[in-house]
């Protein structure tokens, strides 16, 4: 009786053993998941912060363009989408964060409508605009190679038009991009020259292309990050309306 009583408390503790390992597995992983989740949301929190002007009394215009339009597709994703519709809905979310930070906000467009490159200068001249931002997309014939974003400012290459670009790129970093093909002066194929809605806005302006719609990790990139992009841009502007704009 005394053997086999034995036997059942070896048994009864190898039990006991295998129970606490399994236990402390268990808690293990889930320290590792609820730090994961915390540090997601921290990231989340971050991203979500809405940067405010600082001089409350004075009033900024910012004109917001939406690349092509209507029967001007623009480029062509892999995925059969049309890069005037992403430049829309991006130029819509952008308008969207700026007027909470409490900017004065005209788009170029805001449907699905031709609108001549002459119009589109001629829309943020007549509002005064402190600061013109054109969103487009971007393309290549080799997609596995080339992806990021890139912005076009004027061919003098001003500080001022350098700090709006950095400001509003190192602001999209922080949502997280496949590249930073960094700030470009004039256009591809000439640095001396420039495009038109940058070479006949009064304003500082600038052509932001975000993505390479012929890159599925930036088509992906978009798609997924949207609404962060749009916040990431507005706050990108509010930051250089406040160091630059008097």
């Amino acid at each position: 009786m005394s053997k086999r009583k034995k036997k059942m408390t070896l048994k009864q503790m190898r039990s006991l053993v295998v129970f606490l390992v399994a236990i402390n597995i268990i808690l293990l992983l889930c320290i590792l998941v609820m730090g994961f989740f915390l540090a997601k949301a921290q990231i989340t929190k971050g991203k979500g912060q809405t940067v405010m002007l600082q001089k409350a009394n004075d009033t900024y215009t910012v004109c917001v363009d939406a690349g092509h339009g209507g029967s001007d597709v623009g480029a062509v994703g892999l995925d059969g989408s049309y890069e005037k519709d992403d430049n829309l809905r991006l130029a819509q979310e952008v308008a969207k964060a700026l007027k909470k930070s409490g900017v004065n906000v005209i788009m170029t467009r805001s449907d699905d409508s031709d609108t001549q490159l002459g119009s589109r200068s001629k829309i943020a001249n007549k509002a005064k605009a402190d600061i013109f931002v054109s969103l487009h997309r971007n393309s290549t014939a080799n997609p596995n190679t080339t992806k990021g974003i890139e912005i076009w400012i004027h061919s003098s290459g001003s500080e001022r038009s350098y700090a709006a670009a950095d400001d509003i790129l190192s602001n999209l970093e922080e949502v997280g991009i496949t590249a930073n093909r960094g700030v470009r002066i004039g256009t591809q194929g000439d640095s001396d020259d420039d495009y038109a809605v940058i070479r006949d806005t009064d304003m500082t302006s600038m052509i932001v292309e975000m993505g390479f719609m012929t890159n599925q990790d930036d088509l992906d990139y978009f798609n997924e990050n949207l609404e962060n992009y749009a916040k990431a841009i507005s706050n990108g502007v509010v930051q250089w309306l406040n160091d630059y704009v008097q």
